[in-house]
Parts: C-alpha cells; structure tokens; sequence
C-alpha cells in the first residue's frame, strides 16, 4: 500500500441523520486532512446518496472546497427556516412519535417531500452543469430498489439523473415510487445501504474502504414498547445489507491469501468503520429538519472524521457489524 492510501467512502443512508455523513465528508474534505488520502470513489443509499453526490459533483467540478460548499448549503438549506416551515416540521415529528397512528397511501395525497428534494437537489447538485468530461472524477455508485422484483439497483454517477437519485431516497409512505429508467423504485435500505462490493471492480481500486454507519448496530435494553421496537426493526434493516456487503469484501480478503490466482485481478483491501454516536434518536427523528439536530449531528460528523485514521476505526471488531455475521463460527 502506498504511504497516501487509496480510498472509497461509502455513506450510510438514514434520513435527517445522514447529516452525520455530510459532516464527515466535510472534514475529510477540509485542507488539514484531504492531502492524507486520494479519494477514488463514494457511495449512498437516501440520505448518504444525497452527501455521495453532493460531494461528487463538487470534486467533479471544482475540488474539495466546491463540495464543502455544496454539503453545507444543501443541509442549511434543508433546515427549517420560518415559522410554517417549523410548525409542520413539529408536527410530523410528534405525530410519527403518536403512539396510534393511522397508515395513509402517499397515493391517496400529494405528496411533497418528492418536489422538496428535486428542488434542492436542482439548486445545490445541478447535474445539467456537469458536461460529461466533467463526470470523469472519482466513481460514484448510488443504490435503490426495484419494488417489482426486488432487485438491488445501482446508479453511476457517469450517467447519473436527478430521478435515480429521487429513487434512492423514497422510503414509503413518505414517497410514492419514483420511476427511474422504467423501473419503479423504493429507497435502497431495502437492499444496499450503502453499496460497497462495486468498489471492487472499479479501475482504480481502493486500499482502502470507509464506511460511515448511521445506524447504531447495539442498543443495551431491550426495546419493548411499540415505538422502541419498530425503532430498533428499521436499525437492524438498515445494517443487514451493510453486513453482507462487508462479508463480500471479506471473503474476498480471505480468498487472496488461500489462491494466488485471484490475486491478478483483486487485491486486499482494509475496511473501516466509523459510527454514528447518539443512541438517543429514534426513527421519527429522522424525519426531522430542525437545526438544532442538523447542526449538531454536522458538527459531530466532522469531530468523528479524524478516526478514519485511528485504529479505533479498523474493522471488524466490537460494537460495530460484528464478525459473527460475516464470518463462520
């Protein structure tokens, strides 16, 4: 391995959480750590794909500093600003929190977090401003869902559209599926949060893979109440694909040391995992554009950006996914 490792950062989707992913992006970005790495490639599911191809599109067009600028203004925008904007946003977080609630079809409404999104995704991505030579930076793998076959789809950030990106991010009943090349799509949690294995097969592999986890993999108690285990149903869902996409990369690892034939076309690659620490949030917190809650979990994201080069941040190992999962007995 060269003495500035090569490396694809994966990111984590999880709502307003994926706040957390852009903070990190920001500090590895910054001057003071971007000259300890060569970035060759990003990816996302929700959330974290909006931060893959925010910062993409900025190191596409104009380097580190234009994605800075892009994962900032795209988060404050986000915030709530006036006094409409944080009523409803109060709201929708109290009543996902209503201990009764009643399941409306996004068909049966309009729904308009879809027209939120492209709109910011227009004002702060602008992929018509991206000619193609410009798309010819780092690889960008954006993952969602077929919801009539269940296939895991990925997105390339060389073709990228603003309706595959929408895709990635419409988790029901908050979207109706968005159709994207003809294929109706859910948010990729159901299948790949976040895409990892592609990164094995791109020209200029990585040394190494960093994975920024929104969702805690442990929680203590044991949830019991209705909320608490929904709560703990949608964390484990979100980092089951996470854990098989980790397990491909570590059988590959394994495989090199035992055939030497493979080694022509893969080579070892170090994984590392950094987390998400606030175990307070529940799911309807997801839902919430606060600023209190996005300024912080931004703030936190770039105070947890340095681990990446701890070995703290070594995985496998306790408390993240764990080796069970991925490895026989």
């Amino acid at each position: 391995m060269s003495a500035i490792p090569k490396v694809a950062i994966a990111c984590q989707g999880g709502g307003s959480h994926a706040a957390f992913a852009a903070g990190v992006l920001s500090g590895l970005l910054a001057p003071a750590m971007r000259e300890r790495f060569r970035l060759v490639a990003l990816s996302g599911t929700s959330g974290g794909a909006m931060c893959a191809a925010l910062a993409w599109a900025g190191l596409c067009r104009g380097g580190p500093d234009e994605a800075l600028a892009r994962l900032g203004a795209f988060w404050r925008d986000l915030e709530v600003r006036d006094l409409l904007d944080a009523m409803l946003n109060f709201w929708s977080v109290w009543l996902a929190r209503f201990p009764v609630s009643a399941e409306v079809s996004p068909y049966a409404y309009e729904p308009v977090a879809e027209e939120t999104l492209r709109a910011l995704l227009g004002k702060h991505l602008a992929l018509e401003a991206l000619p193609p030579d410009a798309r010819r930076g780092p690889a960008l793998f954006i993952g969602a869902t077929d919801i009539r076959n269940g296939d895991r789809l990925i997105f390339a950030g060389d073709t990228l559209t603003y309706d595959q990106l929408v895709a990635s991010a419409a988790v029901p009943p908050i979207f109706r599926a968005v159709d994207a090349d003809g294929r109706l799509c859910w948010d990729g949690l159901f299948s790949t949060n976040p895409p990892v294995r592609e990164f094995t097969d791109i020209g200029d592999r990585p040394d190494e893979i960093w994975v920024v986890q929104i969702n805690p993999q442990r929680r203590d108690e044991e949830p019991r109440s209705v909320r608490d285990i929904a709560d703990r149903r949608n964390e484990l869902a979100g980092n089951l694909s996470l854990g098989q996409e980790l397990y491909f990369i570590e059988r590959i690892n394994r495989l090199l040391g035992e055939h030497e034939s493979l080694r022509a076309r893969y080579q070892p690659i170090a994984v590392r995992v950094v987390e998400l620490d606030r175990t307070d949030l529940d799911y309807p917190s997801k839902l919430d554009r606060s600023g209190a809650l996005i300024e912080d979990l931004l703030q936190r994201g770039r105070n947890a950006a340095p681990r990446f080069f701890a070995d703290e941040s070594r995985w496998p190992r306790a408390g993240s996914i764990p080796a069970k999962a991925v490895r026989p007995a």
